[in-house]
């Protein structure tokens, strides 16, 4: 695997610069999620290609990330589809094949899926592990990251659709977070809707839900909401944290 992360931090270094915090930000959440990747996929008992094919997922799921900063300034655009983006990348500078991918169409609909609110309907089953795969580990690594950088507070009343569609276990737009309300239950959703639950095991032995708990602040009067909504975790994927 060594020789794969040397290609791609070679890559990062020679087209971007690394003293652009988010540029670094971008560029060790990709090897996060690499080892995330394995991990899962050991837990999923894969074979040895498989494990290294996840792992390269995860090292290039978001390669359209680096150009968007350089584009736009910023992550988080709506208007750029950093997964599409990424898929590019990957055939015009030649990542496919010194990443050494054999499965092409896999390889790419991992990529294109992995920040989709919905994931597309022409996966066979193959495909949709690694894509369900590449969603979790994502997920779970940004909001480990974020919880290191932001604080997040639940004091005013979330965005309806926000609300509805966590209690309804649907999946929430991002267009429809209007506050820190509504990004603190997106975020809870991350951990509800893992499609594993080896996903969710590795969330849980990595602490990583806790690690989020303890940097929300939860106004008196919204306690009971908070409660509700972290309790639907427990009964739903059992519980693993203790506030």
């Amino acid at each position: 695997m060594n020789n794969y992360i040397e290609y791609f931090t070679n890559y990062v270094n020679k087209n971007y610069d690394m003293n652009n915090n988010l540029i670094s930000l971008k560029y060790y959440h990709s090897l996060r999620v690499a080892k995330l990747m394995t991990l899962l996929a050991r837990k999923l008992n894969m074979s040895e290609e498989d494990i290294l094919l996840a792992f390269k997922i995860g090292l290039c799921h978001d390669l359209g990330r680096f150009y968007e900063v350089v584009r736009i300034g910023q992550f988080n655009n709506l208007a750029f589809d950093h997964g599409t983006y990424s898929n590019k990348i990957l055939y015009n500078d030649l990542f496919i094949k010194y990443m050494d991918i054999k499965e092409h169409l896999l390889f790419r609909k991992a990529i294109y899926n992995h920040n989709k609110k919905d994931i597309t309907n022409d996966l066979t089953n193959r495909e949709k592990v690694f894509v369900q795969m590449i969603r979790d580990m994502d997920k779970i690594d940004i909001v480990a990251l974020n919880s290191e950088r932001r604080s997040y507070t639940f004091s005013n009343d979330p965005n309806k659709n926000v609300l509805n569609n966590y209690l309804n276990n649907n999946s929430i737009d991002i267009k429809d977070i209007d506050s820190k309300t509504d990004s603190t239950i997106l975020y809870l959703s991350f951990f509800k809707d893992l499609y594993f639950d080896a996903s969710f095991d590795l969330a849980n032995k990595g602490g990583y839900l806790n690690k989020f708990l303890n940097v929300v602040k939860v106004d008196e009067d919204k306690e009971k909401l908070f409660n509700e909504l972290t309790d639907k975790i427990n009964k739903e994927r059992g519980k693993i944290y203790v506030r």
